[in-house]
């Protein structure tokens, strides 16, 4: 018989996944920047060609994948301060690599790499209501 060892990582997630369940009935989760994750752009416009064509509605969740400490997720209050990567009124932080965001209020958000935001690592996502 097969057995499963959970580390506390993964018990951590099942816990707040199975709390936002009624919330989040009808989300949908997405990893930040696609199958290569929370990355140094390959090319560029990345970010911004991978929230095309998504419509992202409250409750929906996004994973920032990457190893932990080679990267900086900072959320910044304005687009004047994502178009200047300016962190220093930023509010979400996380240098893990396992942050996992449930994004509920209708607005839109600005995300930046502290360390590499100038070589256009940074994210707009738009929230809708539905």
């Amino acid at each position: 018989m097969a057995s499963v060892r959970l580390t506390f990582a993964m018990v951590t997630t099942i816990v707040v996944a199975c709390m936002h369940f009624p919330t989040t009935l009808a989300a949908t989760g997405y990893v930040v920047g696609g199958a290569n994750g929370w990355s140094m752009p390959q090319k560029p416009n990345h970010y911004e060609n991978w929230t095309k064509g998504k419509r992202f509605i409250k409750g929906d969740a996004f994973f920032w994948v990457f190893k932990e400490g080679q990267h900086f997720v900072a959320e910044v209050p304005s687009k004047e301060a994502w178009d200047a990567c300016n962190t220093t009124a930023s509010t979400t932080v996380d240098v893990t690599g396992q942050l996992i965001e449930y994004l509920v209020d209708v607005k839109t958000h600005y995300y930046v790499c502290k360390y590499h935001c100038s070589k256009g690592m940074k994210v707009i996502i738009d929230i809708k209501a539905s």
